[in-house]
Order: structure tokens, then sequence, then C-alpha cells
């Protein structure tokens, strides 16, 4: 081999590695023509370093976080694809940090489980829904539905869904027909539920939590997401009773910074110059003691005359003890 054609496989090599996070597998450097003398010369010369047993980074310093997701997918193995947050994350999920990287594998395919991947066999997996546009990866509707059922706690598992339907990664559709895969899992109730709410128009955490508490209380439905037309121009309500005269909102810590203060504050006078009274709730004050949240909204809906509906069992036994 001459020395110009060795340099013109070096470059290949190394354009093709920076097409994958500064990545390449081993198999990929001799498939090119490399041998494996010469893969050694450029890692014994500090010009290339090892990153597994399958792979070989040409960048120095840490790898991104495509790099790390193209090293998890060629050490693992050839049908190991991203799922999970890590699949979700390489199509734009942001706000969810994961130290891990999620691969799925098929079961019993005895997958290599390099350090820092969190290796998942499973008979979920699906050939079909591999995306191989660039590193493989799940279907982000199913990577939802895997993260979900993998995550740590049913708290964690809503959080994930409401950040992936709120960046618009996934919708609520897609979520269900994902969901209809899984026949048998403890979670697979919760997550039913949430992307229902989420196609009701639901799409903060903070939302979805208070909707579940004031279905429990059997507290009149609102609209999601209304829309009313002012002054100003259009404005979308989290929660809004036409009847009752009332709409709410659920505010994260963003509405705290003192410009969305001031133009939440304009919004709230427009809207109660409607007739409509603004009930604005920090997501704290929920996550701190939803139960007090929730009995001061329902003294409100009492103020305004709501009464609460009841069953006809106890009116049957209210009847038989005044007899």
């Amino acid at each position: 081999m001459t020395r110009s054609s060795r340099y013109r496989l070096l470059a290949d090599a190394e354009r093709q590695a920076r097409e994958q996070g500064g990545v390449i597998s081993r198999r990929q450097l001799y498939h090119l023509g490399l041998t494996r003398w010469q893969v050694r010369a450029m890692i014994v010369a500090g010009r290339w370093r090892s990153s597994g047993r399958q792979t070989v980074s040409v960048c120095s310093g840490p790898l991104s976080l495509s790099g790390s997701h193209w090293r998890a997918v060629l050490e693992v193995g050839p049908r190991a694809s991203l799922d999970g947050l890590s699949a979700l994350q390489a199509v734009g999920l942001r706000t969810i940090d994961e130290a891990a990287v999620h691969v799925i594998v098929p079961k019993s395919s005895t997958p290599l489980r390099p350090r820092g991947v969190t290796v998942h066999e499973s008979r979920r997996f699906r050939e079909e829904d591999v995306v191989q546009t660039d590193v493989r990866r799940m279907r982000p509707p199913v990577a939802l539905v895997h993260a979900a059922l993998w995550a740590r706690s049913d708290r964690a598992a809503a959080l994930y869904v409401a950040a992936t339907v709120q960046q618009r990664i996934v919708n609520g559709a897609d979520l269900l027909l994902a969901l209809d895969e899984v026949r048998r899992h403890p979670r697979r109730r919760l997550l039913g539920r949430l992307a229902a709410d989420v196609i009701d128009g639901a799409h903060a955490l903070g939302e979805l939590d208070l909707g579940r508490g004031l279905r429990r209380r059997a507290l009149p439905p609102p609209v999601r997401q209304a829309v009313r037309v002012l002054t100003a121009g259009k404005v979308y309500l989290d929660a809004d009773w036409p009847g009752w005269g009332l709409s709410l909102e659920v505010d994260g810590s963003q509405h705290d910074r003192p410009a969305d203060r001031l133009a939440d504050t304009l919004r709230d006078l427009d809207v109660a110059a409607t007739g409509t009274t603004v009930l604005r709730i920090p997501l704290l004050a929920l996550r701190i003691d939803e139960e007090a949240v929730l009995d001061r909204i329902e003294t409100v809906f009492r103020a305004r005359g709501w009464r609460a509906a009841r069953s006809p069992s106890s009116s049957t036994s209210a009847a038989a003890a005044s007899g």
C-alpha cells in the first residue's frame, strides 16, 4: 500500500467517524480496507483512541451525546438500537438528563454490555420499529412507551410523557398506538390515562396532575387549552369553565421571571375584563400540598353554587334512615 493510498484510507475513516459523532467500529475500519496493525498504530500514536472493545474514537476529549449513542449501539451488537430516553434525546428531547445510554436488543441475543450502557433484552423488540436514517434507534412513540415502562417511578414516567409531548416529539394518538403493543405491565393503565389526558390537550405535567385531582373530586370538567380572542389577540387557557366564570393556569418556575410575570398579569387582566376570574396556581404549591390546593378550588366552585352530586346509593340510605 502506498503512502498516498494509506492517507486516503485514513481520511475516509475519519470522515465516516465524524458522521457518527466521532466514533467508528473496528469492523467498519476493516471494511474500508485498514488492517488491524494500522488501526493499532493510530491508537499507539495517539491520533485515535480506543473507546471500547469494538469502537475507536477519532476525536480528542470526551464523546459528544451523538458519539455516546453511536458507541453504545456499535459496542452492544449488530441488532442493538437506541431506545427509551436515549432515542428521544437523539431526536431532540431536552430538559431530561440520563447518565446511562439505553439500548434495546431482542430477547436472548447475548449482547455485550459496555460500561455506561444499559442494555434491555426485550420481547418487545421489533425490527419494523427501528429507524436507521442515522444511528439505529426506535421510533419516538415506541421509545417513549419503553422509557415510561423502564422509569424508576410512576412520577418519572409521567414526567417523560409530559416533556416528550410538550416538545412535540410524540403526540397522544401515536402514544396510544404504541401502547397497544404492551399487553401486560403494571404501568400500562397509567400510560393509558396519560395518553388520554394528552389527547385532551393537557401537555404540562402539572396540568395532568391537577386534571386527575379534579376528576377525583368530581368537580366540573374543564375545557382544555380553550381559545379566547382578546383585544391583544388570541390566548390559550390551560383549563376553562365558561359556565362558571372561571379559568385556571398552572405555572412552572419559568413564570417567575419578571417579564413573564408581567405578561401573565396583563393577560389575566384582559381575561378578567370578559367576566372570567383567573385562578393561577404555582406548580410548586401543587407539589407541596395538592389536597390543600384542591380543597380551595372546590371552595371556589361551591361559592359559585356548585354542589357535589349525590350517588343513588347515598340517597337511598338517607331515605331509609329518615323512615
